[in-house]
């Protein structure tokens, strides 16, 4: 007997091997992904739930009797169950408005008691592995667009900050420069077949890949971007408010130090984009 799971109306309907069938209210019904795992709950009460590991994925058919992919029945999953996927993994929160933890630091030894490196307070079970698997089923936080850590292109895709449609990347150092030319230079970059999109990192872009607890303070696998440039500053697009015009914030990667500078200083910047993500691919 195949396993059958599609939608019919506003249901999800599931047939199991012993020709049990459940139906699940799209509406009420929540998605997440966690320990190898899909996990699909009835309500925020949990009071139906179903467990299916994710190597069974292929074992599982559609109503016209096509197998499901490991992705195309996470897309289904994604799609059919009135849930947001939290970010860092293929999972949801429900259909209620949800937030996100702030991520780790990083620094795992501590000097006093209750501090950072005691506490380690944040999501994630370390700065660089997700709690549940990202599209490419890893638990790989930073990969590249293909999913592997090759960065042929120099692009680092940081899954945590995946939230099942878009994820955040970024791309190597522009060269000197002030704020404005540095901002033009983003705005108008390719990188490999991405030729739009690209802009400035904003400063709390910049702080969610700082890495408290190890050299480089940026994550940079591999040296990947430009060498020696990690005592700079770095500009962020964020402009200061009280004097937007003629400052703009200034990260000093080596202290951890956010400043308000001239926009006619010169300093580095790092491209950022969004790409829309679609099972493996990334646009």
């Amino acid at each position: 007997m195949s396993k059958i799971m599609y939608k019919s109306g506003n249901y999800v309907v599931v047939t199991d091997s012993k020709n049990v069938q459940r139906v699940f209210p799209i509406s009420k019904t929540v998605y997440d992904e966690t320990a190898g795992n899909f996990l699909i709950s009835e309500g925020q009460v949990e009071r139906e739930q179903l467990l299916i590991p994710v190597s069974d994925a292929v074992n599982w058919v559609d109503n016209d009797g096509t197998n499901y992919t490991i992705e195309t029945f996470r897309d289904f999953l994604r799609t059919n169950t009135g849930c947001i996927p939290s970010a860092g993994g293929g999972g949801g929160g429900g259909s209620t408005p949800i937030g996100a933890t702030l991520m780790k630091t990083n620094q795992l030894v501590s000097y006093t008691a209750k501090d950072d490196g005691d506490i380690q307070a944040g999501r994630e079970p370390d700065f660089f592995t997700l709690a549940s698997a990202n599209p490419f089923n890893t638990l790989e936080r930073f990969t590249d667009e293909l999913g592997g850590q090759t960065y042929t292109n120099k692009i680092i895709i940081d899954w945590s900050t995946y939230n099942g449609t878009d994820v955040l990347g970024y791309t190597d150092l522009s060269s000197v420069d002030t704020w404005s030319n540095v901002l033009s230079y983003c705005n108008s970059l390719t990188v490999g077949s991405y030729t739009s999109g690209w802009r400035l990192a904003n400063i709390r872009e910049l702080y969610n890949v700082t890495n408290f607890g190890g050299w480089p303070h940026l994550y940079n696998p591999f040296n990947i971007f430009n060498a020696g440039n990690w005592m700079s500053m770095m500009w962020a697009s964020t402009s200061y408010p009280y004097d937007p015009v003629a400052q703009a914030a200034a990260y000093n990667w080596n202290y951890f130090n956010l400043f308000w500078r001239s926009k006619t200083s010169s300093y580095y910047g790092m491209p950022v984009r969004n790409f829309t993500v679609s099972g493996t691919t990334l646009t």
